[in-house]
């Protein structure tokens, strides 16, 4: 069993979320846990990921951690021992947003990915919000084509796996019921979706998951929703979380 899986449907580094990552390093491990922002989802969009480093740690300094950055943008870099050393010494790793498909191909199967791996299988806490959030699930959705305000041919693929059987929807509240319906329809019958509105996530360890945050989480499983809200556990029968 490892340690505490945090999926954010939104909101890293924002003031809105300081309660929930307050609680977040409350329950990691180490007096002032060591925080590794991690924003490799936006390595194809120039200065961006620097800039989340920037949020990620004057965000988590100002609630008592000790954070840093770890700049991978590629997957070449994703493969450097630095890096790789850098996340093997912290206590929690911060996925933030960006391109979900870009994250999954950079990590998967690399020595930055086995790093993160094994914070989480040391009891450290592994943390992804929104592209990040999605990447840390068994299937994400591919960056569909769009005509209008309509997605066409959305395509679900194999993600990084550290949740089992699900698929993540972050800024459920924003997406609109067309676009959830496209991308629901178009997920395989037996995966389950977690539909994580914005500013709110989904806190799993110890084989319990339950909501924190300002909204929902809409748990879909077999064409019927369960709508959970702050401080609502997750059935476990409805969804394998860690």
């Amino acid at each position: 069993m490892g340690g505490a899986l945090v999926l954010a449907g939104s909101g890293e580094f924002l003031p809105s979320m300081a309660a929930v990552d307050e609680e977040m390093l409350r329950r990691t491990p180490g007096g002032a846990p060591r925080v590794a922002i991690v924003p490799t989802a936006a390595g194809a969009e120039g200065r961006v990921p620097f800039d989340w480093i920037e949020r990620g740690v004057r965000h988590f300094a100002a609630l008592g951690a000790d954070p840093f950055g770890v700049p991978i943008l590629s997957r070449a870099e994703a493969d450097d021992p630095c890096h790789a050393a850098a996340l093997a010494g912290a206590d929690l790793v911060y996925l933030s947003g960006g391109n979900p498909g870009w994250l999954v191909g950079a990590l998967r199967g690399t020595a930055a990915w086995q790093a993160i791996r094994g914070v989480w299988d040391r009891g450290g806490t592994i943390a992804g919000s929104s592209a990040g959030a999605m990447a840390l699930a068994a299937l994400t959705v591919a960056p569909p084509a769009e005509r209008g305000r309509i997605w066409l041919e959305p395509v679900w693929r194999p993600a990084l796996g550290l949740v089992p059987g699900a698929g993540i929807l972050p800024h459920y509240d924003r997406l609109g019921s067309e676009r959830a319906r496209v991308l629901l329809t178009a997920a395989p019958p037996d995966l389950t979706i977690l539909g994580i509105d914005e500013d709110t996530v989904v806190f799993a360890v110890g084989g319990a998951a339950s909501v924190l945050g300002a909204g929902t989480v809409t748990v879909w499983r077999g064409g019927r929703a369960t709508v959970r809200r702050t401080g609502d556990r997750l059935d476990p029968a409805l969804v394998a979380l860690p």
